[in-house]
């Protein structure tokens, strides 16, 4: 694994280096041995825009919360591991400032962890330490992890949930406070870091698993399994309870957004199709050997692919396991099983969808098989390095062997047959290791298992891996600068109907520049109100816009304080004004905008209200309020004292914002309020000198489960000190 990553201290995991997303396509037309994949947009889109944010947005305390980057402001995720509200995360961040060397450093450590905590689980169970390292090896660098590298998220449900796999199999045997600490962190990391979907799936999973070893623990003692329970059950429930805060927040998200409740078929587009024999077979070739056509991550692979394929040294020892270790092996075959048929049979998967929680997210269920797979090779490659006769070992190897070098011969007849290109060299380095595996015959052999392993590694997850140098990765370009420089400070920019190909929604936070576009799968329906009133259109289930085709002087458009419009076509229009044309895109000033915020009086004022329409804020008496701070989550305005009048601010409505005002000497609490179904308001009482708007959510409080961490972590280490100590003096 050291020799896999080391590459990284020089590159970082990307897909792209973003050229043609800021304007500097000769970058993308380069010629150089990194590859670039597109299909993977949502790293530059939205991860590493999410993670910049985090680390540089401005803050009134120890975690950035608010964004005023995208839509009309909207608060920050703390999920996904990009947060500090993330115990490791907050680590990284102090260390590195780059947010593409935290979310390397982020999926690296879930890819170790990974192998570790197998290779603990075998310890635990007391397999043999080659059958640990064969495993964990396997999983840290399986093709899933290393295809899906720039998703962070994706290894981190295996990571956890073989967290959890070793840490509940520990507390069966040792009810000590390490088994339940790991389990504990396991629950909340799953909750803080994973991507949903893979985690209901690894729940069922475990949760059979433990079911398992209750009913073991009954046959000891009823009381035992009592004990295994509560202790279990209440790790799980203190490592939910200290993700809540954020848990809490992305509930109201939800709640507040324009999020459609899809037809059951949007979860079952990604489910493999197999209609024919000829279908079959292309799955199965793609399941264990797509290397034998071309690099898979590459744009030009010639077959659909998604990562979900397993290695040759996995294929061989899910054989041997069946037969050499089925009886201790049985019940990780069922789930497998499982799996595999809500994947195939359709209908079962929509009654998933209904009833069982499957309706998170897109996400094939076949992902969910790598855990039970891992835990085979483990038993597969213990029951084969311990003494068996050998003429046992001799069948099982052959056999298992046999059918590993028809799977390379299946994938090979099949490339041929469909004129596909067919790397000749790899299938000799493919039988190479299968001779490796196959070597093991008359005794084992745990070097070549090492060496054959470290090849397939090589052959297979090794060139998957989409890394690319940071110092080629594009930030600028003349069209970034030219934004830039006639983007006044507060407001932001537009791009015109039909859109242009640079800067897409959410990058341009990367860059440091402020769009009203968005890409966001929880956008709220304010935000949809917003970009209807502008001509617009939030796309793909809600979730995207990148251009507008407004009336230039509308309210609404005058409210949103937008002062510079992007065009791939010349406009014309009283209130905007032409700046040139830079790489083909045409800028043009607003003339007339609000601004930053707004001081109106409205000729009715009703201080009991909670929302509020103000059809046309010029029409009506107003002042323009003087900032005097700014920091991100805390604002406050100098204001015109008058009579009872409402604050306007440029910035989408959200119930976690509170306000103040400095009436008569003192500060009082005022009522935030919502303007034209869109917009951040408060109600000032009369003589109001000044107003302070405090962004309040729940993540502030993420920071009680980072203080409960560090002192469980003393705790531990205390304990072991302890035991250390007194077994010294027990020696002495």
């Amino acid at each position: 694994m050291a020799l896999l990553f080391s590459g990284f201290s020089t590159h970082v995991a990307a897909p792209h280096r973003q050229g043609t997303e800021v304007g500097q396509p000769e970058l993308t037309n380069s010629n150089r041995s990194d590859i670039e994949n597109r299909k993977f947009s949502d790293f530059t889109n939205a991860y590493i825009p999410e993670i910049s944010e985090h680390l540089t947005a401005s803050r009134s305390g120890w975690l950035a919360l608010w964004s005023n980057s995208t839509e009309l402001g909207r608060p920050l995720y703390q999920i996904s591991g990009f947060s500090s509200t993330y115990l490791p995360t907050l680590i990284f961040s102090k260390i590195v400032q780059d947010p593409w060397r935290l979310a390397t450093a982020l999926s690296l450590s879930f890819c170790f962890f990974a192998g570790f905590f197998i290779l603990l689980f075998a310890r635990e169970i007391r397999l043999t330490p080659i059958a640990g390292l064969i495993a964990g090896t396997s999983l840290a660098t399986s093709p899933l992890f290393m295809y899906w590298l720039t998703f962070p998220m994706f290894p981190a449900v295996w990571c956890w949930s073989a967290g959890a796999l070793w840490a509940v199999t520990r507390l069966a045997k040792h009810y000590d406070l390490l088994s339940w600490s790991v389990l504990a962190f396991s629950a909340y990391s799953l909750l803080m870091t994973a991507y949903p979907q893979p985690v209901v799936f690894h729940a069922y999973i475990l949760g059979g698993y433990g079911c398992w070893l209750t009913f073991h623990q009954i046959r000891i003692s009823k009381m035992t399994s009592v004990q295994f329970l509560a202790l279990a059950v209440s790790a799980l429930l203190v490592g939910a309870a200290l993700a809540f805060p954020v848990y809490r927040d992305l509930l109201i998200l939800l709640l507040e957004s324009a999020r459609a409740s899809p037809d059951p078929s949007f979860f079952t587009v990604v489910l493999p199709k197999v209609g024919n024999f000829s279908e079959f077979v292309r799955f199965f070739v793609l399941g264990t050997v797509p290397e034998i056509f071309g690099n898979p991550i590459a744009p030009t692979f010639p077959f659909s692919y998604n990562g979900l394929s397993v290695t040759l040294v996995v294929i061989f020892f899910a054989v041997a396991g069946l037969l050499a270790a089925f009886k201790k092996t049985w019940g990780w075959w069922l789930p497998i099983l499982v799996l595999c048929l809500l994947a195939f049979v359709h209908p079962l998967y929509v009654f998933g969808v209904k009833y069982l929680g499957f309706n998170l997210s897109r996400s094939t269920p076949l992902g969910g098989i790598m855990l039970p797979l891992t835990v085979i090779t483990a038993f597969s490659v213990d029951a084969l390095t311990k003494r068996i006769r050998q003429v046992d070992r001799a069948k099982i190897v052959f056999f298992s062997g046999a059918l590993t070098i028809v799977v390379i011969g299946i994938g090979t007849a099949y490339g041929m047959s469909q004129q596909a290109p067919v790397r000749w060299e790899l299938i000799t380095g493919m039988l190479l290791a299968s001779g490796l595996l196959i070597a093991q015959y008359d005794q084992p052999r745990p070097l070549l298992l090492v060496i054959a392993l470290a090849s397939v590694v090589a052959m297979t997850s090794y060139p998957l891996i989409l890394r690319q140098n940071p110092g080629q990765i594009a930030m600028t370009s003349p069209l970034v600068e030219t934004i830039r420089k006639n983007l006044p400070q507060g407001s932001r920019y537009a791009v015109a109907t039909p859109g242009v190909s640079v800067l897409p929604p959410n990058l341009n936070a990367t860059v440091g520049l402020a769009s009203v576009h968005s890409y966001n799968s929880l956008s709220s329906t304010r935000y949809h109100t917003l970009i209807k009133e502008l001509g617009g259109q939030v796309q793909t289930y809600g979730r995207w816009n990148g251009s507008i085709s407004p009336d230039y002087s509308s309210p609404m458009f005058w409210m949103s304080n937008i002062s510079l419009i992007l065009s791939p076509v010349k406009l014309t229009h009283r209130n905007i004004e032409a700046l040139g044309e830079v790489a083909g895109t045409h800028l043009y000033r607003v003339n007339s905008r609000m601004g930053e915020s707004l001081q109106v009086v409205p000729q009715r004022l009703d201080t009991r209200l909670a929302r509020m329409t103000i059809n046309d804020p010029r029409m009506l008496g107003n002042e323009r309020p003087i900032k005097v701070l700014d920091e991100g989550d805390a604002l406050e305005f100098e204001v015109t004292p008058m009579a009872p009048s409402v604050f306007l601010l440029s910035q989408k409505f959200h119930r976690d914002w509170q306000a103040h005002t400095y009436t008569n000497n003192e500060w009082r609490v005022a009522s935030a309020i919502e303007i034209n179904g869109v917009f951040q308001g408060v109600l000032l009482p009369a003589e109001t000198n000044l107003v302070r708007l405090e962004f309040k959510p729940f993540a502030r409080y993420a920071w009680i489960a980072h203080v409960f961490w560090f002192f469980l972590l003393v705790l531990i280490n205390f304990n072991y000190c302890q035991r250390y100590r007194r077994r010294i003096l027990g020696q002495a």
